[in-house]
């Protein structure tokens, strides 16, 4: 296990804490789910998760799938036994705020992964920006607009996770 063979290394508790909480978590997680957590938590900062979470796939500690465009993380095997091996590295509290973090965001951790949103550049030089609701893999909503720029598109899939469930609220009571 060279990933975790010296706690000297820099980046070992947080791999641990990355370790613990997709263990915690008990389906797989997205990258941004990863960050948003360790981040809210003051725990590290955006870069760090990355530079972790890139050295625990490289070493096979961690495994990934893509679903609909979003890069879904899991433990292997290899993950679970050097997080068995080195859990008492990790501290007490670390360990209660993460499952605390899980515990008080279990229904949006379960609602993001039914989400999506991307775009594209279309040949007309806007964006095509896709967003789509799933309920246990069923499509609720696809909705497809074009916007002039990047930036409104980044910016409305940036709050489609945050305002999916309003907007699929309004439209329901407008059209049914």
């Amino acid at each position: 296990m060279p990933a975790f063979s010296s706690m000297q290394e820099p980046l070992t508790l947080y791999k641990l804490m990355i370790l613990y909480l997709i263990s915690g978590a008990k389906n797989p997680l997205s990258k941004i789910q990863v960050s948003d957590c360790l981040i809210e938590l003051n725990l590290t900062d955006y870069l760090t998760v990355q530079t972790a979470i890139g050295e625990l796939l490289e070493s096979g500690f961690l495994s990934s799938v893509e679903k609909d465009s979003i890069l879904l993380l899991s433990l292997t095997e290899d993950g679970r036994s050097a997080l068995s091996l080195f859990m008492g590295s990790l501290s007490e509290g670390i360990r209660k705020d993460l499952e605390r973090y899980l515990i008080e965001h279990k229904q949006e951790l379960v609602h993001a992964r039914d989400l999506t949103s991307n775009y594209r550049r279309s040949s007309n030089g806007e964006y095509a920006v896709n967003l789509s609701a799933k309920d246990r893999g069923n499509d609720l909503l696809q909705i497809t607009m074009n916007v002039p720029s990047e930036e409104i598109a980044t910016n409305i899939c940036d709050r489609w996770a945050k305002e999916s469930a309003d907007i699929y609220e309004y439209l329901t009571k407008k059209l049914f």
